[in-house]
């Protein structure tokens, strides 16, 4: 079986509505066969979906203690002090939206 014929089966098997161990039973597929070709598909679903983009440090243009990131048409300054977790935020909305 390619493994096209195995991704196919694990979303079969996702959008039936059952446990995958039953549906396993059902199909007559091994769940430890199964559960290889489910990890298979996450592992390809994550490296599909991470993206990389061109990422500068404007030196020219930061203020002292500032860091300015740019990505595109958005800019991020960031001063000293910060708070982490609002630029963990603030990345994650801008990942969403670029």
């Amino acid at each position: 079986m390619d493994k096209q014929e195995q991704h196919a089966l694990v979303v079969e098997c996702r959008a039936s509505g059952m446990t995958a161990k039953a549906w396993c039973q059902a199909k007559d597929i091994e769940y430890s066969q199964y559960l290889n070709w489910a990890r298979r598909v996450n592992r390809e679903k994550q490296h599909a979906l991470q993206q990389w983009a061109n990422v500068t440090i404007e030196k020219e243009k930061c203020i002292q203690g500032e860091i300015r990131l740019s990505c595109g048409k958005w800019t991020i300054c960031v001063e000293s002090g910060f708070s982490p977790a609002l630029l963990a935020d603030v990345l994650r909305v801008v990942d969403g939206v670029c």
